[in-house]
């Protein structure tokens, strides 16, 4: 009998010890709770009022990447991250100009992650986009206040957020940067950059690629360069070794030369799609064009 007192006695002393460290972790957890609350802001792309201009040459020059986000499955052959990162100067639209793809592209839901610096928002942002049956679109602004030395649980949360949207046909990421440093952790995270105009750009020192490095590129170039032309696309007006070349001057990683290619197979579905609206007879084979090269090395190279 009195060694059940004791037990008692001891449970009930031991539940003392513990309850701070109980209402402590309650606490926290509410904090972070209403934190991630503050963070997120859920819209309905229908009732959005956009207010935006200047920008239409901008938005021609990305009409196959809103339509690809716009019709998904006619571009379901390509492998091509869903992230986009807009960099301009303060008030420039950048916003603004997200939730006109959004529109354009028929989105049904935009989730604004106000403040990405928040780990627990952005893990929070990910569930929401992938648990997603409607089409989806997150937007994360001012990235540039990320540190590369000082954040890493925030870049390791932000590229697992990328990673897990890359290959969801229904969701697009989109970041904003007041400030666009090449070669940063942001600048790789994301496939596709669009710069407005009057936007502060660190490039990356040119530095003449090493033979072996320049041997290696090379034969990246040519081996997604030669599967697209495998699956049906063609060069016309460039050759296969002017296009390697030119893709050569700016890239600096295998990356990036997928992405330009991949680019670049995206700008002749679109183009044959637009033939097709118009009457004319598709091609069976897909036209890959100078124009497209340039405009897709500058999406996805900085000063490209």
């Amino acid at each position: 009998m009195l060694s059940d007192q004791i037990l008692t006695l001891a449970a009930l002393l031991e539940a003392v010890v513990l309850l701070p460290i109980l209402l402590e972790f309650i606490i926290e957890r509410r904090k972070r709770k209403h934190a991630v609350e503050l963070s997120l802001e859920i819209v309905e792309v229908s009732d959005i009022d956009i207010h935006l201009a200047g920008v239409d040459d901008l938005l021609f020059d990305i009409r196959d990447l809103i339509d690809r986000a716009r019709y998904p499955q006619a571009y379901s052959e390509l492998r091509l991250g869903n992230e986009i990162l807009i960099a301009g100067p303060p008030l420039s639209g950048k916003k603004s100009l997200a939730k006109r793809i959004a529109a354009e592209a028929k989105f049904d839901t935009l989730i604004i992650v106000h403040n990405p610096r928040n780990v627990d928002a952005l893990a929070r942002a990910k569930h929401l986009a992938v648990r997603s049956r409607q089409k989806i679109m997150l937007l994360l602004p001012r990235l540039d206040l990320i540190d590369d030395r000082e954040d890493e649980e925030l870049l390791a949360e932000l590229d697992a957020l990328i990673e897990a949207t890359s290959e969801l046909s229904h969701a697009l990421v989109i970041g904003t940067t007041n400030k666009l440093v090449a070669g940063s952790e942001v600048d790789h995270l994301f496939g596709v950059t669009l710069t407005l105009p009057g936007a502060p750009v660190v490039p990356t020192p040119h530095q003449s690629l090493q033979g072996d490095v320049h041997r290696m590129l090379a034969g990246v170039a040519e081996f997604y360069l030669d599967r697209a032309i495998k699956a049906g696309y063609r060069l016309v007006d460039i050759s296969r070794e002017g296009f390697i070349a030119r893709v050569l001057l700016n890239v600096t990683n295998p990356a990036q030369i997928e992405d330009v290619v991949v680019l670049c197979q995206t700008a002749a579905i679109y183009r044959q799609r637009k033939s097709g609206e118009k009457g004319a007879e598709k091609n069976k084979d897909r036209a890959i064009t100078p124009d497209m090269l340039e405009l897709s090395m500058r999406h996805v190279v900085v000063g490209g």
